[in-house]
């Protein structure tokens, strides 16, 4: 299983209602992830059967997976707005270690903030700092290109199709 943990975004689709994860954000990262799985035919079947994993990081809601619905919000992430989402058992960071071991390969992306909350979470054992990588440096850009050379890497390019 491989597993991708993205940070929430500030843009977000205004629909009323809820939307799964991967429908209301709307940034730039997440259009990448979007579009990635659209052209990877390896990673939507890994995505549809479980052996890819994508979970997201909520200022809202901790960390969940990407199917859950959730509503249109405004909240920034701070240091301290995670440090008390850790602390909040309906926020799930107790669920992340077992994920991260289980997973072959884990991404972490988002910005410093997210991805400081990420490896928290993650219990820091010297196995999973050799299977995760992270988005870093660099503009969004940047991000983004990081983001589908990971899901490429992983799940071959969309001339495999």
């Amino acid at each position: 299983m491989k597993l991708v943990i993205l940070a929430c975004s500030a843009t977000k689709r205004p629909d009323t209602g809820l939307l799964p994860a991967i429908q209301r954000y709307d940034g730039p990262m997440w259009r990448t992830l979007r579009a990635r799985l659209a052209e990877l035919p390896a990673a939507r079947q890994a995505y549809a059967s479980g052996d890819l994993r994508i979970m997201m990081l909520s200022a809202l809601c901790g960390f969940k997976p990407v199917d859950r619905a959730i509503p249109d919000y405004d909240h920034r992430m701070t240091r301290d707005l995670a440090a008390r989402l850790a602390d909040d058992p309906s926020c799930d960071f107790q669920s992340i270690p077992p994920i991260v071991r289980e997973a072959e390969a884990v991404l972490f992306a988002g910005g410093d903030i997210y991805r400081d909350a990420m490896w928290e979470a993650s219990g820091g054992s010297l196995w999973n700092l050799m299977k995760i990588t992270e988005t870093d440096a660099g503009g969004i850009g940047h991000h983004r290109a990081q983001l589908s050379a990971w899901l490429t890497e992983h799940f071959g390019s969309d001339q495999d199709a």
